[in-house]
């Protein structure tokens, strides 16, 4: 067992990200938590995946190294029945009779309604920052597609042009984001989610909610119901909150379509917002997420926890975590086979490898597979997470309902 951080190695590491100029973009800024690093402190299991598999120089090689390494990697103690739901579903269920379930909800959880989705919404700003209005939405488009901005650094350069020209950036990021969208359209999802939020001051009792989106989505559909349910959206310092109330903490900004914005309002799109939130040890977001991380468990949704702020403040929790072995929960889908196989074929082509014989085929392609998702699986588990695979995403309403209702 890794030896548990003092309170102050913990503000440190807060405090102090560790630079890596191996790291390209952004990724430089951040502490190395890269997903092979990770998992090599895992497993010594996976450790000896690594060295087989970087040992393989022909594709034969590979095919007999993963049928290796799967038995090994199926037979770790960190790896998650993936068969069998019902006892990750009546763990999360006890957390929420017992008032500690907590849900961090993502993007994919607003997509159904048409929001953009991070390129298409940095696309449409960039249109705004052309001044030839000719043909500027396929200049931005192509330069998009062409240069793949990184998000961070894009936000940033559209930040500082907003800014220069006296426009409220938020305001623009609002016009966009709310523009196309369809309020009214129905989401099974959305409609689970509102159920927990139902029984808030009561029990069974959701503790919090905590969410990634600008969007007020989950707000509107809480109002459609017409019914007395205390909630309070946080997205800032100084904002009260009752015990009645169930707190949705927006910990990226709130970007309501309706009303005017203030201060508060600030959204986390740019380069310097992450910059801000590393250097600010005691900003509430970051408060809130240890917080939550840390004394509650979690169910997290429509995300696919790649965001390195959110990573490194639940490796801090989970130092401090008496139990580290998985308290939290992530619904994950499954690698697309056919996905896979296209990648493959085109990989073996372009690098003139000797093929696999067609019978062997399927067989490589599931044991590559499932040998990813095994690494993903370990990888989460570093964090405290543990992984509710799913084929297709309309599964994720009734895991949710068989969660809330189950006696």
């Amino acid at each position: 067992m890794a030896k548990k951080k003092t309170p102050q190695e913990l503000i440190d590491q807060l405090t102090n990200p560790v630079w890596n100029p191996a790291i390209p973009d952004y990724k430089a800024l951040y502490p190395d938590f890269s997903n092979i690093a990770r998992i090599l402190d895992v497993s010594e299991n996976t450790r000896k995946i690594m060295e087989a598999m970087t040992s393989s120089s022909t594709l034969i090689d590979l095919q007999k190294t993963l049928k290796q390494t799967k038995e090994i990697s199926l037979a770790s103690e960190y790896v998650v029945n993936k068969k069998d739901r019902s006892v990750d579903i009546k763990d999360v269920n006890k957390d929420f009779k017992e008032g500690k379930l907590v849900l961090v909800l993502g993007a994919g959880v607003s997509m159904t309604y048409g929001l953009p989705n991070w390129q298409l919404l940095l696309q449409k700003l960039m249109v705004t920052t052309l001044n030839k209005k000719e043909n500027s939405s396929l200049i931005a488009e192509l330069f998009s597609f062409i240069f793949s901005p990184n998000p961070l650094i894009a936000g940033r350069y559209l930040q500082k042009y907003y800014d220069e020209n006296e426009i409220l950036f938020e305001e623009e990021v609002r016009k966009i984001l709310y523009k196309e969208i369809d309020s009214m359209k129905e989401s099974k999802l959305m409609d689970e989610i509102v159920k927990f939020c139902i029984a808030a001051g009561k029990s069974p009792n959701l503790n919090s909610i905590i969410t990634y989106n600008f969007d007020d989505l989950l707000e509107q559909n809480i109002d459609k119901l017409k019914m007395d349910l205390p909630y309070k959206s946080i997205f800032g310092n100084g904002q009260e909150i009752l015990p009645s109330d169930l707190p949705i903490y927006h910990v990226h900004g709130y970007l309501p379509h309706k009303g005017d914005l203030t201060e508060l309002n600030r959204i986390t799109f740019g380069e310097n917002f992450y910059h801000q939130q590393y250097g600010d040890t005691y900003s509430w977001n970051n408060i809130v997420q240890i917080n939550k991380f840390r004394e509650f468990n979690c169910l997290f949704i429509g995300t696919s926890l790649t965001d390195p702020n959110t990573r490194r403040l639940l490796d801090i929790a989970n130092e401090q975590r008496f139990e580290r072995n998985g308290s939290h929960y992530l619904i994950k889908s499954r690698y697309n086979r056919e996905y896979i196989i296209k990648g493959l074929t085109k990989w073996i082509k372009e690098n003139d490898k000797e093929a696999i014989k067609e019978e062997q085929f399927d067989e490589f392609v599931q044991n590559l597979t499932d040998l990813i998702e095994v690494f993903e699986e370990n990888d989460l588990l570093s964090l405290g997470i543990k992984t509710i695979w799913i084929d297709s995403y309309d599964e994720i309403p009734t895991i949710l309902s068989n969660i809330r209702i189950q006696k």
